[in-house]
């Protein structure tokens, strides 16, 4: 079988500068990249039959993740977006799974950048993002400044993709901030990322580092981004022990200028 493969193989490789583009684009509609691929579409009509649903229904449904359909969308309208939809998309996943098991209605999102995940999230950034696409409130403050302008458990739950890391050395603080205020998280990070500068704050990031940040809790379960040389794991929390604002207030130091300005 293996024989015949690598025959197979060398008799294309003549074809391949002619085949190759061919098959890129083919494989965006097999495996979802594309907005008029099979999975997008099916994903896209999933969801206004649910809504469709919903309305008959008389639910309403107070915050909700972008769907997979939609991020393509982001991502064919903002070219920054394109290559990240996989991971977000593992994280809406996660995020679908912890409103619909623990009937979440509230949520807040740390530098999303231009759109939140979370649809009807209030947002926490450190300066004003004039063209952010958010339902919720923006609570403009610089995250490691503790306690946050927010009250003890006043969210169901808390997103942060790709934005711990760039919180200097008080993510252990922080992350204690958002026990505080949070009854559940979903965070993502650059895993083993090699920069060329080891000043970088995503280099050489290791799992051990990032669980250190959590202790002493322990992610409820540990999920695949994506893969290959940009590694992103996405960390799931579900019943957080609350933790009292004398606890964290004071411990985290001021913010690298330009940190939180959103995702990686």
């Amino acid at each position: 079988m293996t024989a015949s493969v690598s025959r197979l193989r060398r008799l294309l490789q003549p074809l391949r500068p002619v085949l190759g583009p061919i098959w890129r684009r083919v494989r965006g509609y097999i495996d979802g990249a594309d907005p008029l691929s099979i999975p997008a579409i099916a994903d896209r009509a999933s969801f206004l039959v649910g809504r469709a649903a919903d309305r008959r229904a008389g639910r309403v449904r107070p915050i909700r993740p972008l769907r997979r359909f939609e991020l393509i969308d982001l991502g064919m309208r903002v070219p920054y977006y394109r290559p990240r939809v996989v991971y977000l998309s593992a994280a809406s996943r996660n995020a679908e799974r912890l409103i619909r098991d623990h009937g979440l209605t509230t949520a807040l999102e740390l530098g999303p950048g231009l759109r939140p995940l979370i649809v009807g999230a209030d947002v926490l950034d450190l300066r004003d993002q004039p063209d952010l696409e958010a339902e919720g409130r923006t609570i403009i403050h610089n995250a490691t400044v503790l306690p946050w302008p927010i009250a003890d458990g006043a969210y169901d739950l808390f997103i942060a993709l790709q934005v711990f890391e760039h919180l200097g050395t008080n993510q252990a603080a922080v992350f204690r901030e958002v026990r505080r205020v949070a009854r559940h998280a979903i965070l993502s990070l650059p895993i083993d990322w090699v920069m060329s500068d080891p000043r970088n704050c995503h280099h050489g990031l290791t799992e051990e580092r990032v669980l250190s940040w959590f202790a002493p809790v322990v992610p409820t379960r540990i999920e695949l981004g994506n893969g290959g040389h940009r590694k992103r794991l996405i960390y799931v929390f579900e019943n957080l022990q609350p933790v009292a604002a004398a606890s964290v207030q004071g411990e985290a130091g001021s913010l690298p200028e330009g940190a939180a300005a959103g995702p990686t």
